[in-house]
């Protein structure tokens, strides 16, 4: 409807033109008639400049609802009180853009407050940077950490540590990086995270740092704690009866706080004493390689990697257990139905590791009716694990956290340094170990390899 009346009134303005176009032709052929012409003209020219202006008139308010868009401008409102109704209906329309539009730029305002209150209020380091290192995006956990009010480029915290901008560029993307960074004369344990993506024709580099420092200190404490009872636990193992026999040997020798002649002892008191001094002897030994043990814990050789096929390994292993499962009735199985499967390896250490684990594994059986122990090997995704798995008593919970501590065991006959030195072995190969295990059920040893 309103657009109907628009092409009327543009057809009006053209007829209106053509008829007062041939008046001035008919009077310009009367001499009588002057003035009449004159008029018809100057009415000609006004109507030509009415169409004109009433054609550009929606062009001018187009423009101006561009530029208000364009600067963000939400006060611009255009007037409806009378007038050509077409125009009101346009002007109707761009009045709800403009309200739209203001109902946005509140929104994404809102959002962008939300967005910031959200980054400050995480508890780690958050900064964003382009490819000229401005900086974008820097929350308050950042400021903090690195004892900074303003960053506005990123080289801006060579303040902190000269070698700090350079590092962080060289951050690799979806990789975390650890560092140990000074800040204020201490030093920090800085866990790096970047990631890189595209925002408006830019090159954004997002990094998040975690200051690991306290964590560090406290698992270091606890482990120191834990070692420390372990230690003393032991110590304490071998020094008692060393104490207790001294003061047997002693009483048998110093009745009554005097030295007797030998040739006044007994056959039995000579052999109690020959006895105890083997015991003495015996744990003193024990002692003395216990903390051997201890001093040497990690003292490895250098990796000798090459490519290792799992199943000739595990067939290797369970060949050196051979008489001592027949002996004591443990079935041995392999499981590995991939007999190409192999991996990068240190074949000796990885042997050695899978025999402490075979060890703990009869010491689990033991008590077993039925006793049973598999060595397996499988390709998981972008891992290769072998396993270690046993139908024994299991482990329970509480002493998981504990196994792998140095000098840890549950088993009378055991060091506790075995599963210590296994964990260590992985972790030079870049892997590590999982342990499932639950009381009366069992429990599987997995090395976890990472493979290309």
């Amino acid at each position: 409807m309103v657009f109907s009346r628009f092409i009327w009134t543009i057809l009006a303005f053209i007829a209106t033109i053509a008829l007062t176009s041939v008046g001035i032709g008919i009077y310009l052929q009367k001499p009588d008639y002057p003035v009449t012409a004159s008029l018809l003209m100057v009415l000609l020219v006004v109507e030509t400049l009415s169409l004109f202006y009433y054609l550009t008139r929606i062009r001018r308010d187009l423009l101006k609802l561009v530029n208000a868009l364009r600067h963000e401008d939400p006060t611009l409102q255009f007037t409806r009180e009378g007038g050509d109704p077409y125009f009101s209906a346009i002007h109707r329309g761009f009045n709800e853009i403009i309200r739209d539009f203001r109902l946005v730029r509140l929104d994404k305002e809102a959002e962008h407050q939300f967005f910031e209150a959200t980054v400050d209020h995480i508890q780690f380091g958050i900064i964003a940077f382009n490819g000229q290192g401005e900086v974008e995006l820097v929350n308050d956990s950042f400021r903090e950490l690195f004892q900074m009010e303003r960053i506005t480029h990123l080289d801006s915290l060579s303040e902190v540590s000269a070698e700090l901008p350079d590092m962080i560029r060289q951050l690799s993307h979806r990789k975390e990086s650890l560092k140990r960074v000074q800040i204020e004369g201490s030093q920090h344990h800085l866990i790096f995270l970047a990631s890189k993506f595209k925002l408006r024709n830019q090159e954004i580099t997002l990094i998040s740092v975690r200051d690991i420092s306290r964590e560090i200190d406290r698992n270091e404490l606890e482990a120191w704690q834990k070692l420390m009872r372990v230690l003393r636990h032991e110590i304490l193992n071998s020094i008692s009866p060393i104490k207790l026999m001294a003061g047997n040997l002693s009483g048998i020798l110093q009745p009554g706080g005097k030295m007797i002649s030998l040739a006044k002892l007994t056959e039995s008191e000579i052999e109690d004493i020959k006895t105890g001094l083997d015991t003495i002897h015996r744990r003193a030994t024990g002692l003395s390689e216990f903390l051997d043990a201890y001093s040497n814990l990690y003292r490895v050789p250098e990796l000798q990697l090459r490519d290792v096929a799992v199943v000739e390994l595990l067939n290797r292993v369970a060949l050196l257990f051979r008489d001592q499962f027949s002996k004591e009735k443990i079935i041995l199985s392999i499981d590995c139905s991939d007999s190409g499967l192999s991996a990068e390896m240190d074949e000796r250490m990885i042997e050695q590791v899978l025999i402490n684990l075979v060890k703990n594994a009869v010491e689990a059986v033991r008590t077993e009716k039925n006793r049973s122990i598999i060595l397996s090997g499988k390709k998981s995704n972008s891992h290769l694990i072998i396993a270690v798995r046993d139908n024994g008593t299991g482990i329970p919970e509480d002493q998981l956290e504990s196994i792998f501590i140095p000098f840890y065991t549950t088993g009378d006959s055991s060091s506790g340094i075995g599963l210590s030195f296994s964990q260590h072995v992985m972790r030079l190969h870049s892997g590590h170990i999982i342990v499932l295990s639950r009381p009366g059920t069992g429990s599987e040893f997995q090395l976890v390899f990472k493979t290309t």
